[in-house]
């Protein structure tokens, strides 16, 4: 098999198997699920909407679940690729932490040994990769768009967001003709805090994850609010990493060998050297620090005699 998403403390004890999948993942990021902390929440449910009483049928602990990245083993693209990566969703408990979001266990591949479920939220023929959560509760992430004959028919890397569900993917930037210019790739997706710019790596090749730094503004990403941010082209990019105090964090390399800094966003450019292994190229920095919990969205699912259960933020989290 390939790569597994495994879970362990910020000291490195209390590591845990996630997952057990037939093929690859990566890419892990925690979706809030209403709360992350301590305690139990009430799993509350009804058979219809708009129907019947609410009913308590439990409890469970207040975690949240994990969206990542995978491929199945043996799957191909349209060109013939040897991976296909679409979005999954990872309950830590079974099943039970999005019962107690919607009234139902999730379903999914099931592995009883590790005590997780996962489900496929995303289906895209090439793949959609790098998930990030948005400050609105989407889930941000890179779309391949290869068929067609825009782009000179070697497709192009979009950037997109849908529901935590998989419902309502919608377009950000690099879906058409007029955004995409020279650069086929826009991966690694992040907002930033203070201006809200949506920063990416922006590369030339479709299927590059090193690039130049790029933005538009996440609440009008438009042509007029596109700009390049890194200023020495000599020198490639991955991994940008904003934090809550305007700074951000870069994986660069001048020639070769990757290491972390701190970007200069008035110079554009590496500024400060975090670390540097010379012996390993350097990449996907990540802070500790108190996570924002995001609005609520909310979700549909099948209740009993196909009627719906509608969700919405309260009685959920209590």
């Amino acid at each position: 098999g390939g790569c597994q998403i495994w879970e362990m403390n910020i000291d490195g004890s209390g590591v845990r198997q996630m997952t057990d999948y037939k093929g690859t993942c990566r890419a892990p990021i925690y979706y809030a699920a209403g709360s992350i902390e301590e305690g139990k929440g009430r799993i509350i449910w009804r058979d219809r909407y708009f129907e019947g009483d609410w009913k308590e049928r439990g409890t469970v602990d207040k975690t949240g679940f994990i969206i990542f990245s995978g491929s199945p083993e043996g799957v191909m693209d349209e060109y013939h690729q040897p991976y296909a990566y679409n979005l999954y969703r990872l309950d830590t408990q079974g099943g039970k932490v999005v019962e107690r979001i919607t009234g139902h266990v999730l379903s999914g591949i099931e592995y009883p040994q590790l005590n997780t479920t996962i489900d496929q939220t995303t289906y895209n023929l090439s793949s959609n990769f790098d998930p990030w959560l948005t400050p609105d509760g989407n889930i941000l992430f890179s779309s391949v768009q290869a068929n067609g004959s825009r782009a000179g028919g070697e497709g192009r890397v979009m950037i997109c967001v849908d529901n935590w569900d998989g419902a309502y993917p919608r377009p950000i930037w690099g879906n058409c003709d007029g955004e995409i210019g020279g650069a086929s790739n826009r991966s690694q997706a992040k907002i930033t805090f203070g201006d809200r710019k949506l920063v990416f790596v922006e590369s030339p090749y479709r299927n590059w994850g090193v690039g130049q730094l790029s933005a538009v503004s996440w609440d009008a990403p438009f042509n007029k609010t596109y700009e390049r941010i890194s200023k020495d082209e000599g020198g490639l990019y991955r991994s940008p990493y904003p934090l809550p105090d305007d700074r951000m964090l870069v994986s660069y390399a001048a020639r070769g060998d990757f290491g972390i800094y701190w970007f200069d966003c008035k110079n554009g450019r590496a500024g400060e050297l975090i670390y540097n292994d010379p012996e390993w190229s350097d990449h996907q920095p990540a802070p500790i620090y108190t996570k924002y919990k995001p609005r609520w969205i909310n979700t549909f699912t099948a209740g009993n005699n196909f009627g719906v259960t509608v969700v919405t933020y309260q009685p959920f989290d209590q």
